[in-house]
């Protein structure tokens, strides 16, 4: 996510012009129209001495060479990216980076601010956290959340405008595992962080009034803080809470629901297949094919013909 306070290139930019003669993949935008993520091919190449840039940058190392070197203030800190590995680059760091062969890989844009909402809202630091430099470290959960992001953005959804409560919630859980596991807090910060209580089910009267609102506004963007404000919690809490009273996350349940939305219409309405997917909220034609068929195992127009 971006910041507009700062007035140094974002980091998305400053990406795109050292990448020629070819640009990214594909360019995923957040609820702002503001660039959070891009997967890209980088060439083979040595860059110039970084800048300061307005975003920390997550990288993701899904293939190509893995013959890359880091250097911060002209020393080397590593040699080789394997596949599947990450890598954290702070806005400020004056990094180079030599590159033996072309990379395939996908990154987080990361905003300061977004990291000291995070801890104004669920930690008692008197400092924003800072999260650690990292070059190529192997984090079983972090692999697990990219490859998640990639089915999303390449599969299941539309990649230039992915669906909002997806981002937010996401992002809202990969700050806690930045914080938590890869940042300087104190070993009693992270403990109390790491070892919550298990939440409190939402009360039913504050999961009915989530239910609701998700259902008049199931054809629009709805983030987790659109939620979390109707019952009065942190976005961090609100999620918990959400699962421990549905046993789903709030995406899985709105996606869940806009599909119901849709078996009904495909059963009793000669509207478009289309129409009727754009009026559930999915925002792309194949990515609304692409999640109906893996939940019931075959097209809509199947569906539809079966059906009646």
């Amino acid at each position: 996510m971006t910041d507009s306070r700062h007035t140094e290139p974002s980091a998305f930019n400053h990406f795109l012009a050292t990448n020629s003669p070819t640009g990214p993949d594909y360019v995923v935008h957040g609820r702002g129209d503001e660039v959070i993520a891009a997967k890209w091919h980088r060439p083979a190449a040595r860059s110039a001495p970084g800048v300061a840039l307005a975003q920390h940058t997550l990288m993701y190392h899904v293939g190509g060479s893995t013959s890359v070197a880091k250097f911060v203030h002209g020393r080397c800190v590593g040699t080789a990216a394997q596949h599947g590995s990450l890598t954290f680059s702070p806005r400020d760091e004056p990094v180079e980076w030599v590159r033996g062969g072309v990379c395939e890989m996908m990154h987080i844009y990361i905003a300061p601010s977004v990291i000291k909402r995070y801890s104004d809202e669920n930690m008692s630091c008197a400092a924003a956290p800072e999260i650690d430099p990292l070059f190529a470290i192997q984090d079983p959960w972090l692999r697990s959340y990219f490859l998640l992001l990639q089915s999303e953005f390449e599969i299941f959804g539309d990649g230039r405008h992915p669906d909002s409560l997806l981002l937010t919630q996401s992002m809202e859980l990969l700050m806690r595992h930045l914080v938590c596991w890869h940042s300087n807090i104190s070993r009693s910060s992270r403990r109390r962080v790491v070892t919550q209580t298990t939440p409190h089910p939402l009360a039913p009267r504050h999961l009915s009034r989530v239910l609701a609102y998700i259902d008049a506004n199931i054809g629009r963007d709805i983030a987790i803080g659109d939620l979390a404000q109707l019952v009065g919690l942190s976005k961090h809490h609100f999620i918990r809470s959400f699962h421990a009273a549905t046993q789903k996350t709030p995406y899985a349940y709105l996606v869940d629901r806009r599909l119901a939305r849709v078996v009904n219409a495909l059963r009793d309405s000669p509207m478009s297949i289309a129409r009727i997917a754009r009026e559930a909220g999915f925002k792309s034609a194949p990515g609304f094919s692409n999640v109906f068929r893996k939940h019931y195992g075959m097209a809509p127009s199947k569906f539809r013909d079966r059906s009646r």
